[in-house]
């Protein structure tokens, strides 16, 4: 039947007066009453012919604003737990999520009932030792509830906005036995959280080693990618990992063909599918790739069903258009803002490519050699201009800029498009039918692995580049306007005018040196130093790197956010993991140029597997044996300890102390020092500790700090590094009277976060991560 009118529906403009409503509510807060004056206003507006289109638009827009920007009831668990950060208290639930099994712990959504019989409502994340609890059990027990913690160190991972973008805004667990009081399961879920452990169960029993990766490619259950996920994000392909455009098309080819099979209604198959993709969406959590892929698919065979000609940017638009209308914090997704703009490059760019626009003609004349090679060079065209399209986003978001996908494309594409049907198929065979496929499977994935470490080697991968907000908007509209060269109705004059003005933009955007040294005390998650300063010269000095895996977690992203790639020094104080814990990672993923320890240090078991890594970065060995000090210009850097004529069997009181200045500002670091090393600085070098701040030592124990030695400092502001509530119950309480008098100034990593401290020397900015504690001190020493 021919196609009796098109299917073009005016969606730009309205949707983007949406999306825009939705941005502009980050930053204007509209209360209901403005909201509602304001719409009348506009409504009023609307009724005038001459008004009408634009005051659409603005209500559209003032829709989106407001949406994006709800006011949350006062028993709504948000505002309950913004008054009081955490409590102790019976609680009422619904278990809306499936329940999953994380070492002893189990873990799900529970939607609140009620608060010690006070009616409340929200979601939080909830774990207990519990077993026998499923989806949709009604529960009551005494928990513990808590504010959900924010990113604690600068640029690391923000965990609370994670949470929020799905209404989670608090967590907790139980503290009693959890009592069922009844079940009440919606059927669709129900069937969702089933058919997920078929499939979990189904992979494990058939998959082997590969299993973490099959269940994130067919359920995007990523909680079981080992080191894929490393190694296919430096070969540029970490969107293999992610249900996306291409998994989705796939899956609903297998299924459209095997309905066709067995349907003869080609429109009722077409019906059939549009709801396997929703409920498929749900299997895979509404994973913004898979929701985006599975609206756009069902938009199409929609629109075939009332035969209407499909308009692909309306189908684009109207699915980005449910998405945030069912939750607008989905905008802010990066898998949402880099899964469209990948389809609006692939369907608006990359077809007006002289390079891919070839006709079935030219391609029917070539030999099967031509049209391998011709296949070969569009992948790669096609991942390069993904590639430059994506990267303002990947810079943005991770610091890196990756080329090597355009390379590991070439095969992994192809293979992927036949491993996944091949996996989907070994799924649902019966056992006995899986080893005439398993060899084939296992001989392909052989294959994809080796291929994604070669990928990975390529030398197309940069790290620690990064742009900030306004830079990317400068990036897109740039592309933007090449892009769109020639249809712009622009003189030519204008064309290079603005790109020339953007160009300049962007680079002129770059922080400058502004001539302040900066530190940062990081917060380590746990007991352990990391500190980082930041000369006005552009020197770079890292004193200890945390416990194993904290470097990377709470430091690193900061480095890679500002592009500090090499350290001119690295210090550790003494041979505890606590100080050198992530010495290994620096030494091999990052240049060091000076690395600094005691001669005793090299005298411990770590120092056998330290010195061949040295000598292959070929970085200068400093070994402190006595007092000493750092030429940097402006800045001074002495080592005050240990000297030549200092013994003691404790390895803390052999901890390297550093006393930094900057004009009038200055610091001492500590290490773990305890009381015998703070009386032998005070006997031999009293003229150095008095400082303006103090890192105090050993994590504030008890054995440290002593009252002579802080009279001694006599410090303005202190930081201990350490967690709360942890197995040494760091800081000791005698240490935290001891230092009572500084207030506020005294600061703790398990309370207040990473501390930040940027100076001219005059007078210093002061700033914490987790309390955000702003204020500037004029007064220095």
């Amino acid at each position: 039947m021919k196609e009796i009118s098109t299917f073009k529906l005016p969606l730009t403009i309205p949707i983007i007066c949406w999306i825009i409503g939705l941005i502009s509510a980050q930053f204007i807060k509209l209360s209901f009453s403005i909201f509602v004056i304001l719409f009348a206003v506009f409504l009023f507006f609307a009724l005038f012919r001459k008004f009408k289109l634009p005051t659409i638009f603005i209500l559209i827009f003032l829709l989106g604003l407001f949406y994006s920007n709800p006011k949350f009831p006062h028993n709504h668990i948000k505002n309950i737990i913004m008054k009081k950060q955490s409590f102790l208290q019976p609680i009422e639930g619904r278990i809306i999520s499936e329940v999953t099994k994380n070492n002893s712990n189990y873990t799900f959504i529970l939607e609140l009932i009620s608060i010690k019989n006070f009616p409340v409502i929200g979601k939080i994340k909830f774990s207990t030792f519990q077993d026998s609890l499923k989806y949709g059990d009604k529960i009551q027990t005494v928990a513990k509830i808590r504010k959900i913690q924010k990113n604690s160190n600068p640029s690391s991972f923000d965990y609370e906005e994670f949470l929020a973008v799905k209404n989670i805004y608090a967590c907790g667990y139980s503290k009693t036995i959890i009592k069922k009081v009844g079940n009440s399961s919606s059927f669709f879920y129900q069937s969702v959280i089933y058919v997920r452990k078929f499939l979990r169960k189904r992979i494990d029993e058939r998959f082997g080693k590969y299993s973490g990766f099959i269940k994130a490619i067919v359920i995007g259950d990523k909680s079981e990618q080992g080191s894929w996920r490393k190694n296919l994000n430096s070969a540029g392909l970490s969107h293999i990992l992610a249900v996306s455009g291409l998994h989705i098309g796939i899956i609903s080819l297998i299924v459209l063909t095997l309905l066709n099979i067995f349907i003869f209604n080609k429109d009722f198959a077409k019906i059939i599918l549009i709801f396997f993709l929703l409920f498929y969406a749900a299997i895979c959590s509404w994973s913004p790739s898979v929701t985006r892929a599975s609206i756009m698919i069902s938009l199409f065979l929609l629109s075939k069903l009332l035969q209407r000609k499909p308009n692909t940017n309306n189908i684009l638009l109207l699915s980005l258009f449910f998405i945030t209308l069912f939750n607008p914090k989905q905008l802010f997704s990066i898998g949402l803002q880099m899964s469209f703009i990948a389809v609006f490059v692939l369907l608006n760019i990359l077809p007006k490519s002289k390079f891919i626009k070839l006709s079935k003609e030219d391609i029917s004349m070539m030999n099967f050699g031509r049209k391998i090679l011709n296949g070969i060079l569009v992948l790669m065209f096609t991942s390069l201009i993904l590639n430059i399209f994506l990267s303002p986003l990947t810079l943005y978001y991770f610091n890196q800029f990756n080329l090597n996908g355009i390379l590991g494309n070439i095969i992994a594409i192809p293979l992927i498009s036949i491993i996944l049907p091949l996996a989907i198929l070994i799924i649902f065979l019966p056992f006995f039918l899986v080893s005439i496929y398993g060899a084939t499977f296992h001989f392909l994935m052989l294959i994809f692995e080796k291929w994604t470490l070669f990928s990975a080697s390529a030398p197309l991968k940069f790290n620690f580049i990064s742009v900030n907000f306004i830079q990317l908007l400068i990036f897109y509209l740039l592309l933007i306007l090449l892009s769109f060269w020639k249809k712009l109705e622009i003189r030519i004059f204008w064309r290079y005018t603005i790109s020339f003005i953007l160009v300049v933009s962007f680079f002129f955007l770059i922080p400058a040196d502004n001539g302040k040294l900066k530190l940062i005390f990081f917060d380590t998650g746990s007991i352990g130093d990391i500190f980082l300063i930041e000369t006005p010269n552009d020197k770079i000095i890292l004193i200890d790197t945390g416990p194993q895996n904290s470097f990377e977690n709470n430091a690193l992203p900061y480095l890679q956010k500002n592009g500090i790639k090499t350290l001119d020094w690295l210090i550790i104080t003494h041979a505890h993991n606590d100080h050198y814990g992530g010495v290994k990672f620096i030494l091999k993923n990052l240049n060091v140029k000076n690395f600094v320890v005691t001669d005793e240090f090299q005298t411990r078991k770590i120092w056998k597997t330290l010195q061949p890594l040295i000598k292959k970065e070929m970085c200068k060995l400093v070994t402190i044996c006595d007092t000493t000090h750092f030429e940097m210009q402006d800045m001074k850097f002495k080592i005050l300890h240990p000297d030549k004529n200092y013994e003691h069997p404790n390895f803390n009181n052999l901890s390297i102390v550093a006393r930094l200045d900057f004009k009038n500002f200055s610091v001492l670091f500590t290490g773990d020092l305890e009381e015998d090393g703070e009386k032998y600085l005070i006997k031999k070098y009293p003229e150095f500790l008095n400082t303006d701040v103090l890192k105090i030592g050993h994590h504030g124990s008890k054995t440290s700090s002593s009252i002579s030695f802080i009279d001694s400092v006599t410090p303005d502001y202190a930081f201990i590094p350490t967690s709360l509530n942890n197995r040494f119950r760091f800081p000791h309480k005698q240490t935290l009277e001891r230092f009572h008098f500084l207030g506020d100034h005294l600061f703790i990593a398990g309370k207040d976060g990473a501390l930040q401290i940027t100076t001219d020397g005059e007078s210093a900015y002061f700033r914490t991560y987790l309390t955000d504690l702003e204020f500037i001190d004029n007064n220095l020493k």
